[in-house]
């Protein structure tokens, strides 16, 4: 069960979310529930009701603020059994409300004939008896509009209005006889009552007493009737609307009453269906007192749809990632300065079943810069949802460090920075300086950034070039210490680069050809042959470098009886007038020459005959073929050497693996050097043991 602070706020979140199915529910609590108290505020079950009330909030709000599983439990029973027993312990005020309920609405005829039946003779009765004996008499009948306040001032009596009652009531002597008797419907509520009088001068035969006098303040106050018997003359009076009617006899005073009950003279509509009529204006404290009424039955609805919209759809935490983070407010001339976080979480609360339904989309997180906002400054992260049902909680980070600073620009010349300029061959050179179109460029930005900017530079590599290059490169914003400044902007953002690169005219790049003489073993040959590196830049006289053609030799490398792999450093062939340099300028008088002389290779068929190892002499052991083909592949000398020694390549079976009394296909084994490949021609031989 939730606390009491998660339950308050969920009260507010409820009213701030309301659809209209809400509203309509809502507005059908708060009237039942209206209604309800309405109809039980002049009963003796009120106060029965207000008990059980007052305890299951008492209760209800001590479960709230200590959660007790087993106590609610039987909270929970309890409730059910209050809502079973409580019908039946109230079963008459129930049937009272509901026929006075029908009454009020105008629906029965019957009921209201029935009730005019049995309270108006009593009370003409009871009169006629009072004034034969000149015994005085002040009896309000109570209409549509309540007398709380004056039944409070008497004596409450709760009976049924009989003649003997109330010619009891007003017996001389007796302590309530000086009072009020209320009616209401067909209960004497309370006797004693204390009145209001009347300011206007009653005209009449004698002068009138204060009886007469409460009788019309009531009358003016309310829609009751009041029957008045003078204790002077015994004279019948009836007070209706502020008018007092004096001298009724029997037939005269149950007409009015009649009449009064009927509605014939418009005070009171209940034959027909006319609510209209039925209503009117109460007075003040009447007014605030329904007002009053209607405020906590609409705080009881919204705490009872809230509990149950609770119970059936709780309101869960929850938090988004990933909402988008804006920026309101900032003016053309000033910018950010530091970059801000580009997402934000959203800590919510949701209804359960809204939940699926919400995403990063849902929420809108911006910051709002205002004209007061300079420098560095922690402005609050406000967040906001086009859902209806969420309730935004906080923003994760909730404020976050803005430095904003004025926004300028400024023109710089551009600088081209050329790479790789120990790759550049020596045959070539850059002969000027290198352009820039345009070459000057706008740098804007921040003012601490764009003060920081030094020189605005493109990178082009020079690497292995052997013409003009001309390119398109981008440009960047360099500060004093060589590092790129982001934070700042180039227009353009990338420039037509030129760099003027040509052949000199006493040098020529040519490549390397390695000369070489005698040859290896005639079981050998030569497999590779490397020089490094493999092209040269020559320098010399013009004329003999044109004559030279596009390569240069080495001095012979001598391979006779040469095996495996030769490295030698071996001079060019140059004329005297002409040098070899490196790519770096560097003399070059030799070149590293690598000569790889590798073995033939070819293939041999021979014969070998099947040997058996481990053989521990216990089995006659026969095998058929006892000679196998092999077809060897390798390298031409080992092949020789095996074609020499016999005894290098073995074929063999493994006598332990082998049982008495079988005759089982066997696979040999090939015992060849590790060059070699051996492959058998039949594969497998049949072998035979016996004991």
């Amino acid at each position: 069960m939730p606390d009491i602070g998660t339950f308050a706020d969920s009260l507010l979140f409820r009213l701030q979310s309301l659809g209209w199915v809400d509203i309509l529910d809502l507005i059908l609590v708060t009237a039942a529930i209206y209604i309800l108290m309405q109809l039980l505020r002049r009963s003796q079950a009120a106060f029965v009701l207000r008990a059980v009330l007052v305890l299951a909030g008492l209760l209800l709000l001590a479960n709230v603020l200590l959660p007790l599983p087993t106590f609610g439990i039987f909270l929970t029973f309890a409730a059910l059994a209050v809502v079973v027993t409580l019908p039946i312990v109230l079963q008459p005020e129930l049937r009272r409300w509901l026929e006075r309920f029908g009454r009020r609405l105008g629906f029965s005829f019957s009921g209201q004939e029935s009730l005019s039946g049995t309270v108006i003779p009593e009370i003409t009765r009871a009169a006629e008896s009072l004034s034969s004996s000149k015994t005085g008499a002040l009896i309000v009948i109570e209409g549509s509009v309540p007398l709380t306040e004056i039944i409070d001032s008497g004596i409450r009596v709760d009976g049924q209005v009989t003649a003997e009652l109330l010619q009891t009531i007003f017996a001389n002597k007796t302590p309530l006889h000086d009072g009020a008797a209320v009616i209401r419907e067909d209960v004497i509520v309370a006797a004693g009552c204390v009145l209001p009088l009347t300011d206007r001068q009653l005209q009449g035969r004698r002068r009138l007493g204060t009886r007469h006098r409460a009788a019309v303040g009531i009358t003016e106050a309310s829609d009751a009737l009041a029957v008045v018997v003078s204790e002077e003359t015994g004279a019948i009076s009836v007070a209706l609307n502020g008018k007092l009617t004096q001298g009724l006899d029997r037939t005269s005073l149950h007409k009015m009453l009649s009449d009064f009950y009927a509605g014939t003279d418009g005070v009171v509509a209940r034959r027909a269906w006319r609510p209209w009529q039925n209503w009117h204006m109460p007075g003040p404290r009447a007014l605030v007192s329904d007002l009053l009424t209607l405020m906590l039955a609409f705080l009881l609805a919204l705490v009872a749809t809230t509990a149950v919209r609770l119970s059936n759809d709780p309101i869960t935490p929850a938090r988004q990632e990933g909402v988008l983070l804006q920026v309101e407010g900032l003016t053309p001339d000033m910018t950010l300065a530091a970059p801000l976080p580009r997402t934000v979480a959203v800590q919510y609360e949701a209804p359960e079943s809204q939940l699926p339904s919400v995403g990063a989309s849902t929420f809108q997180a911006v910051i709002s810069i205002t004209e007061t906002t300079t420098g560095l400054a922690r402005l609050p992260v406000e967040v906001t949802t086009t859902a209806s049902r969420v309730n935004v909680l906080s923003a994760v980070p909730a404020e976050v460090d803005v430095q904003l600073a004025a926004n300028i620009t400024r023109t710089m010349p551009v600088t081209v920075r050329l790479v790789d300029q120990d790759r550049l061959s020596s045959a070539y050179e850059i002969y000027a300086p290198s352009t820039a179109d345009p070459a000057e460029v706008v740098v804007n930005g921040p003012e601490p950034f764009v003060n920081e900017v030094t020189a605005v530079e493109a990178v082009v590599s020079v690497a292995n070039a052997t013409a003009r290059i001309e390119e398109e490169r981008p440009m960047a914003a360099i500060n004093a210490d060589g590092v790129v400044v982001s934070e700042v902007d180039i227009t353009p953002p990338e420039a037509d680069i030129t760099v003027y690169v040509r052949r000199r005219i006493n040098a020529r790049e040519v490549g390397v050809r390695v000369i070489t003489e005698g040859s290896p073993p005639e079981e050998y040959w030569l497999s590779g042959l490397i020089v490094e590196p493999a092209s040269v830049t020559i320098v010399g006289n013009p004329s003999t470098i044109a004559e030279l053609g596009s390569f240069v030799d080495t001095v012979p490398v001598d391979l006779t009886n040469a095996v495996g792999e030769l490295v030698a450093e071996v001079p060019l062939q140059l004329p005297g007038d002409v040098q070899a340099v490196d790519s770096e300028g560097n003399l070059l008088t030799n070149v590293t020459v690598t000569a790889q002389v590798s073995a033939r290779s070819s293939d041999l068929l021979t014969e070998r005959p099947v040997e058996l190892i481990n053989d521990r002499g216990t089995l006659t052991i026969t095998v058929e073929p006892p000679d196998v083909e092999l077809l060897l592949s390798g390298p031409l000398p080992t092949l020789n050497a095996i074609e020499a020694q016999p005894d290098l390549v073995r074929v063999v079976i493994d006598a332990l693996q082998l049982r008495a009394g079988e005759s089982v296909e066997v696979f040999p084994e090939v015992l060849a050097p590790p060059d070699v490949r051996a492959q058998l021609i039949d594969t497998s031989v049949l072998v035979t043991t016996e004991p």
